[in-house]
């Protein structure tokens, strides 16, 4: 009988006790807590905007910390042992530890620059200065056939401009890319140029383009992650148009898991230069990954490219590192 009513006893407290932790509960999950509100806030902005930085969305991430120190030993051993001449920008977002390879050493830039070209379209928009919507009319000047589609369209051809926008980062088509740039020529002032908000140093190289550093460049790619420059749905968008490029090689071939999405931008500069400059989104380990290699766009440049993206993509899901 004694231990009957002890039974009873701890079963009124423990019951007593799982009452008080779901009413505990329950309270922190009706937004009473604002640890609790705010941590649900960031997941809601995190599920609205899943290719910006989760750190826009929540004070103090949960952030893996990783020793780089072997990994920036693979690196440069591999360009010596392949007889690979280039450069290579590495950053781990979380924690903005970098690793680099002749990170500053300048490459011509080539279709590279269709990311800063639209980021500029998009800070216009923002201003009221262009309308995204609009259509506009490809002009004969605007036509090229040396990358893309959308000159088979022909001069006079209607798109809106950010039909445009999309076709240059996904297509890296060349043609949209003179579409956009012909419809915001003189619209930004030199103070809202993405270059001088971004510091960004490059080498103008007469009508040929510009020379650039992988680190500079992925400059470009960080803002947009951090959306620096412009808003976050407008960052979202041009990452999200990053992602859904038909070019599978390179770095997005050095991924395992294909369904781990890659934002990336490839540039071809005749036979000379060949790049890959990208984000990688691991889950909770994201990264920058910017490579430009000498040598024509053929097999052997872009398996060296894939093997770098390779190496650097295991070593960050190794959790043991």
């Amino acid at each position: 009988m004694h231990r009957k009513k002890i039974f009873i006893g701890l079963n009124i407290v423990i019951t007593a006790v799982v009452l008080a932790l779901g009413f505990s509960l329950h309270a922190r999950l009706m937004h009473k807590d604002p640890e609790v509100n705010a941590f649900q806030q960031a997941e809601a902005n995190s599920i609205q905007y899943p290719f910006l930085a989760k750190r826009l969305f929540l004070e103090e991430p949960n952030d893996p910390k990783i020793n780089f120190a072997p990994l920036r030993q693979q690196i440069g051993p591999y360009f010596t042992n392949n007889g690979v001449r280039g450069s290579l920008y590495f950053e781990y977002l979380p924690t903005g530890t970098s690793v680099r390879y002749n990170g500053d050493k300048e490459y011509r830039g080539a279709s590279l620059f269709k990311i800063p070209v639209a980021m500029e379209l998009y800070k216009a928009a923002e201003l009221g200065k262009v309308n995204l919507d609009q259509k506009v009319k490809i002009k004969e000047e605007h036509l090229d056939s040396n990358f893309g589609e959308l000159y088979k369209k022909g001069a006079g051809y209607e798109l809106t401009l950010r039909e445009a926008t999309k076709i240059m980062l996904s297509d890296s088509d060349n043609t949209a890319l003179f579409t956009v740039a012909g419809n915001i020529e003189g619209k930004l002032e030199q103070k809202d140029n993405v270059f001088n908000s971004l510091d960004v140093s490059a080498t103008t190289v007469s009508d040929q383009g510009m020379d650039i550093g992988s680190r500079s460049y992925s400059s470009f790619l960080k803002c947009l992650y951090f959306s620096c420059y412009n808003t976050k749905n407008d960052s979202q968008e041009m990452l999200k148009y990053l992602t859904e490029t038909k070019y599978e090689t390179r770095l997005a071939a050095g991924v395992d898991d294909k369904n781990v999405k890659v934002a990336h931008k490839i540039g071809v500069f005749n036979t000379q230069i060949q790049s890959d400059c990208g984000i990688i989104y691991l889950l909770k380990k994201n990264y920058v990954l910017c490579i430009m290699l000498e040598g024509q766009d053929d097999k052997t440049t872009n398996d060296h490219i894939a093997e770098l993206s390779r190496l650097v993509y295991r070593y960050v899901n190794n959790d043991a590192n």
